[in-house]
């Protein structure tokens, strides 16, 4: 007896297909063929597949075309587990309200009670703290937030390195914050001035990243809390040598400028993946969990450092604007230009958005300043405005071919290279070296 065919419609993930299939086959020894005509993309965990009908009914494999009463025309989907479309008639309210919560995905669980209890602890120490310092004696509430500054730090990374991932973030989370007290408080007993102040707070908040990267937890925390901890002890020590605020705002900007050259490579070098591509490249074989570990760290690193580096660079942006004197405010103007052009070393959204927000806070303060000065300066602020007009109304209009993005590019480097050569006399000038120079000869 001759075999009796059906044509049918299957619609796959990517495309659909008529197909003419035998009634009498099981359908469980045609998914086979069926996925390989529909072209189906090979999921990274085996999941079973199914064909449902356009009313949301499943067709069993082990059932064939007649005994399912799937006639000629018919259109089938196939679809695999968890894609299966629910059937159109509820049988069971109370079954359909949990499944309801489960597809949602935004039920209270217990991982958001481990992270309420986190931020409990956080707030208890914090709000401790901070009691403690308005109404104790400085030196004795510094004394004692230390110890627990201390005692959380050591717990966290101890934590850590046991895998008790949530209590050692909490701990971990507090402990700069609390050492940040104690900066502070130190500060009201000694008298130090606010920029002092300021500076010892920064660097308490650096050691953050560094107690992750300890602890296991952020394996690119000594490239971001490193970073930040470089713009402290530059501030600190320039402060407590005497050094002006511009004076000093423009080392931070030179000092800026650099690191967001030098830390694309810096960070790929210490997460270990430089190394790791040195021993694939001796024939060795490399794990893939070791490359993904030591992308992961260079990102994580690469967004941190950009971040501290954005902060500290709009601080300074802002303080040379402010100051108003040529040299500072060509700083300003540069420093602005440079953080938009070394932004395209960098590969994630935070890291760019970031680098671009700090030279928008430079260009705002610019623009106060000179707005405030004679018509020469209010020209010169319009220009600026003009130009980041000009820059955003391009950029939402106009796409540029691949040929041209990369003349485009070239062309940046070139002005990105003057600007970086100009940054040296102008620092140099913002510190007197030339008046110096005038004064002498």
């Amino acid at each position: 007896m001759a075999a009796v065919y059906s044509r049918v419609t299957i619609i796959g993930r990517q495309r659909q297909m008529d197909a003419v299939l035998p009634v009498d086959e099981p359908l469980g020894r045609l998914m086979p063929d069926l996925l390989r005509m529909l072209g189906e993309p090979v999921d990274p965990s085996p999941r079973r597949r199914y064909l449902t009908t356009p009313t949301g009914q499943t067709v069993s494999l082990e059932l064939t075309l007649g005994s399912a009463q799937i006639g000629d025309g018919s259109v089938l989907r196939l679809a695999a587990e968890g894609e299966v479309p629910p059937p159109p008639t509820v049988y069971d309210v109370a079954e359909e309200a949990v499944d309801d919560l489960e597809r949602r995905g935004t039920t209270f669980q217990r991982k958001h009670r481990r992270w309420a209890s986190g931020a409990a602890l956080i707030f208890a120490l914090l709000a401790g703290a901070i009691a403690l310092a308005r109404s104790a004696d400085a030196d004795v509430a510094a004394f004692v937030i230390l110890v627990v500054a201390i005692l959380t730090g050591l717990g966290g990374v101890v934590l850590g390195r046991a895998g008790r991932k949530p209590t050692a973030v909490t701990l971990l989370v507090a402990t700069p914050v609390l050492l940040a007290i104690v900066a502070w408080s130190l500060g009201v007993s000694e008298d130090w001035s606010t920029p002092m102040r300021a500076g010892i707070i920064a660097l308490a908040l650096a050691l953050g990243p560094l107690l992750f990267a300890m602890a296991g937890l952020a394996g690119g925390g000594l490239v971001g809390g490193g970073t930040a901890m470089v713009f402290a002890v530059i501030w600190i020590l320039g402060v407590g040598a005497g050094v002006s605020a511009d004076k000093l705002s423009a080392l931070v900007a030179a000092v800026a400028v650099l690191l967001l050259g030098v830390l694309p490579r810096l960070a790929l070098s210490m997460s270990g993946l430089t190394a790791l591509d040195d021993t694939r490249a001796r024939g060795n074989e490399i794990g893939r969990p070791d490359v993904e570990a030591a992308l992961n760290a260079a990102h994580v690193g690469l967004a941190l450092a950009a971040t501290s580096i954005a902060l500290w660079s709009a601080a300074a942006g802002v303080v040379l604007a402010l100051h108003g004197s040529a040299w500072s405010v060509s700083i300003a103007a540069v420093l602005a230009l440079l953080l938009c052009a070394r932004s395209r070393l960098y590969p994630l959204a935070v890291e760019v958005l970031g680098l671009f927000a700090a030279a928008g806070v430079v260009v705002a303060a610019l623009v106060q300043e000179l707005s405030q000065q004679s018509v020469g300066g209010t020209l010169v602020a319009v220009g600026l405005l003009v130009v980041v007009a000009m820059v955003g109304a391009f950029g939402l209009s106009w796409t540029p071919q691949d040929h041209v993005q990369v003349r485009l590019g070239q062309v940046l480097d070139q002005i990105q290279v003057l600007a970086v050569v100009a940054l040296i006399p102008l620092v140099l000038g913002a510190f007197g070296v030339f008046s110096d120079l005038l004064d002498v000869f």
